[in-house]
């Protein structure tokens, strides 16, 4: 029979398919002992194990199964360990980590869940489908109050930056040049089309004012292998992503106004010099910036159904927690991050080219840093805050109580 899987982001990670005909050949010292003892089923799930997931690299899985079944077989009072029960399963795993508080909660969770999804795979689970999804159901509870937990812990920590650091962080981004780049090109006005975007007239100019090569089109043409350095062909503006989102940004903070016809620009940096232009311009770097990152969010959660967990779900969960996660002080693992895509095997290609790209993007206007992991500038992490660890329930510890006005620059030198 076959069981309706749950999404694949919380089951044991899938093994690279070139590691899956080699594995078939080796024999760990874990399946060699359980084969010696006559334990098929353990030597079966370890065989699994090697194939299909990355738990070897990460620890030794049988110690914490058998310890797992021994708690198991006394909380459900029986000899049968082809099928779980839901409470029966909590209490297993309540007396395991009493016994062994030195082990890794994800680890043990991984290990279990996998050993469901291989009794599964194997023909070997002897409960019914419903039973099945419950025991499912209650490990994927147990991962979620874990991670709420861990959570809860965590403190997210805003730098105290002078006033001279902070206009030094925001200037030298990229961001910073092309926002006046565009400002220059833009002028007083320009004609938009109905849906209140760019004509493709001006797609090339203003993509060129933010550093993309891109040109407007009637028609979009067909990219062949010798179109690589080409520029970008697009019927649109919106079809830009940098340029779609720079246009969103000063929409949303009232520097572009858009009528039926055209859209004009509100130029306060025109009217100003010397400490005062400085300063507008900060706030300006500041602001786009933070309509950035909630557009990042946005696009995390558009068009996903919250009334069905599914897939898409788990991958809106995702994206709109990496911007979180890279404003702690550990960051995002580069390494991590991409594991995590991989395994969302059944989502839409489009949404993880889309989060690829915006991830992308961020880094290229300076507004995530990238080496082994992603993190967010120190500039930039009160606006993370407010954006999104505030809404989260996270605690916030502001090096500079001043720090909680958004419109604050930094103390005086």
């Amino acid at each position: 029979m076959s069981k309706k899987k749950k999404p694949t982001s919380r089951k044991a990670k899938q093994g690279h398919p070139g590691r899956t005909g080699a594995a078939g050949n080796i024999v760990s010292i874990d399946e060699f002992r359980v084969r010696s003892s006559g334990d098929e089923v353990a030597a079966g799930f370890m065989k699994w194990v090697r194939a299909n997931t990355s738990l070897p690299e990460l620890g030794e899985p049988l110690p914490v199964l058998q310890g797992f079944l021994e708690n198991y077989l006394v909380a459900a009072k029986t000899q049968v360990a082809t099928e779980l029960h839901p409470f029966a399963t909590r209490v297993a795993l309540g007396k395991y980590f009493f016994d062994h508080p030195e082990e890794d909660f994800g680890f043990v969770l991984q290990v279990v869940m996998g050993y469901l999804l291989y009794l599964d795979d194997s023909d070997l689970w002897s409960g019914s489908d419903q039973l099945f999804d419950e025991v499912q159901e209650e490990l994927m509870e147990a991962a979620d109050e874990q991670a709420d937990a861990d959570f809860d812990e965590r403190v997210f920590e805003v730098p105290a930056l002078s006033r001279t650091q902070t206009r030094d962080a925001l200037l030298a981004l990229p961001l910073a040049a092309h926002l006046q780049a565009f400002f220059a090109w833009f002028g007083d006005k320009r004609d938009v089309t109905s849906t209140g975007r760019l004509t493709r007239k001006d797609i090339q100019a203003a993509a060129a004012a933010l550093g993309v090569s891109a040109q407007g089109a009637n028609t979009i043409p067909v990219r062949g292998p010798d179109a690589e350095d080409a520029p970008f062909q697009a019927t649109s503006a919106q079809q830009v992503p940098l340029l779609d989102l720079f246009w969103e940004a000063l929409v949303r903070i009232g520097i572009l106004e858009v009528g039926s016809r055209r859209a004009t620009m509100n130029r306060p940096l025109d009217a100003l010099a010397g400490a005062a232009h400085e300063e507008m311009l900060m706030h300006l770097v500041r602001d786009v910036a933070l309509s950035l990152y909630l557009q990042f969010i946005a696009t995390a959660a558009a068009g996903f159904d919250d009334d069905q967990e599914s897939e898409d779900d788990l991958f809106a969960d995702l994206l709109s927690s990496i911007l979180l996660e890279a404003g702690f002080d550990e960051g995002v693992p580069v390494e991590h991050l991409v594991v995590a895509m991989a395994t969302l095997d059944e989502v839409d290609t489009d949404e993880v080219v889309l989060a690829q790209l915006f991830l992308e993007l961020m880094v290229a206007e300076g507004l995530l840093e990238r080496d082994t992991h992603f993190r967010i500038p120190a500039a930039m992490k009160k606006l993370v805050a407010f954006a999104l660890a505030e809404p989260s329930g996270v605690e916030i510890s502001y090096e500079d109580p001043e720090d909680e006005d958004l419109a604050y620059l930094g103390a005086e030198d």
